[in-house]
């Protein structure tokens, strides 16, 4: 996975990185092909964001977390995104092709 990392008003962290790549090897077990993620960090007061947007077979996905912690809306991000992923899964699963 070549993920790229985007860190706006604030200062970039190798932890943060590393968390972030931790966190989104978890979808592999959902995706056969190899993808490029695009990671944003934003920092606004006390608002903590991230957004993760990637395409994989010609879907595009975003999710979103905010929270007052980076770590716990990386978590939020990630999980919104597997939600999606398995979800598109589970419909070429149960597609019967009639």
């Amino acid at each position: 996975m070549d993920t790229t990392f985007t860190f706006r008003q604030t200062e970039a962290s190798d932890a943060l990185k590393e968390h972030a790549t931790d966190k989104l090897s978890k979808l592999e077990k959902y995706i056969f092909k190899p993808i490029s993620p695009h990671v944003i960090f934003k920092i606004d007061g006390f608002k903590h964001t991230v957004e993760i947007t990637f395409q994989h077979s010609g879907t595009k996905y975003f999710s979103k977390g905010e929270s007052s912690d980076m770590y716990k809306s990386i978590d939020e991000a990630v999980s919104k995104i597997e939600k999606q992923l398995k979800k598109s899964q589970d419909r070429i699963k149960d597609h019967k092709g009639e």
